[in-house]
């Protein structure tokens, strides 16, 4: 099952898709529960029962509606708490920033954990703020983000996929400039619009293995990324188990897994993104989302 939030009439609205290209809209029955008028209800419910919602869906004539880029909305919106992400979680990423930064950077012991700001998330195809004045070193990492269901703390290895409702396109925009100059992550990660997730959020039921995913980003219809989420160091268990041995985690939350190397920063010469650029990032069996990077400089 494909779960979208779009923009129905003026109301953002939970739209459910089991078949490609078609889809249902349970919100705009009169007598629809608010569990079923939006993801976050949906998850914060019961953990997402995609059962009792197929159950209501087909027990009403509802009329499938047309959707496009024009009207998708992230996702989750509004998450209970910041974005979770994971830092230098591809071999191959580690071995690009060692060219860049000319030292050795060693294979983590333990996974990296950080936070991006809830409110720099952004639509699948949204445009992504530039301000020059503020970074002019945007940067782009595709990554497969997971979409809690079950609520929980100290969640051991092998109860971990029981605690995740799906899967989602992520793309953790990075100012470099911003990193670099205050030597950590959480500003350079969190300005606004600097969070592209969608196009929809995939229930787990539907990908087999997370852990064989081909994943992939273009600017300009170039490709700068292109890996498999089997390249990952810690594996989703491994993530969650880390996490929620320190904090927990709630229906709605976002973990960012991390990204592979072709990121813009550690190109030779470095690419950063400029006004008027299209970046493309794709997670096989989950979807696609492209923004176009926009200079609000002077506005």
């Amino acid at each position: 099952m494909k779960l979208y939030m779009i923009n129905y009439e003026n109301l953002p609205l939970l739209a459910v898709s089991r078949i490609e290209n078609k889809y249902i809209v349970p919100g705009i029955l009169q007598n629809c529960p608010e569990q079923f008028k939006s993801i976050q209800n949906f998850l914060d419910f019961d953990g997402g029962n995609c059962k009792k919602l197929l159950e209501f869906i087909e027990s009403h004539n509802l009329e499938e509606v047309h959707i496009s880029a024009n009207n998708i909305l992230a996702p989750i919106a509004k998450p209970h708490q910041n974005i979770i992400c994971m830092g230098l979680n591809y071999e191959d990423h580690i071995k690009e920033s060692e060219k860049v930064f000319s030292k050795d950077i060693k294979r983590p012991k333990y996974p990296i954990i950080f936070t991006k700001s809830a409110l720099s998330i952004n639509s699948p195809f949204g445009e992504i703020p530039l301000r020059k004045d503020i970074s002019a070193e945007l940067d782009w990492e595709s990554e497969l983000a997971i979409v809690i269901g079950i609520p929980g703390i100290h969640i051991k290895k092998e109860d971990a996929y029981n605690h995740i409702f799906g899967y989602m396109v992520l793309n953790d925009i990075s100012a470099r400039d911003i990193q670099r100059n205050h030597k950590q992550f959480f500003l350079g990660k969190s300005l606004p619009g600097a969070c592209p997730i969608g196009p929809c959020v995939v229930s787990k039921d539907e990908i087999k293995d997370p852990h064989n995913l081909n994943i992939s980003s273009k600017v300009n219809n170039v490709i700068k990324q292109e890996s498999n989420t089997k390249h990952q160091i810690f594996d989703i268990p491994t993530q969650i188990e880390t996490i929620s041995k320190s904090t927990y985690l709630v229906p709605g939350d976002i973990i960012a897994t991390g990204t592979p190397s072709g990121v813009g920063f550690a190109r030779t010469p470095p690419e950063f993104l400029k006004d008027g650029d299209i970046v493309e990032c794709e997670i096989e069996n989950i979807g696609k989302i492209i923004n176009k990077v926009v200079d609000y400089s002077y506005q």
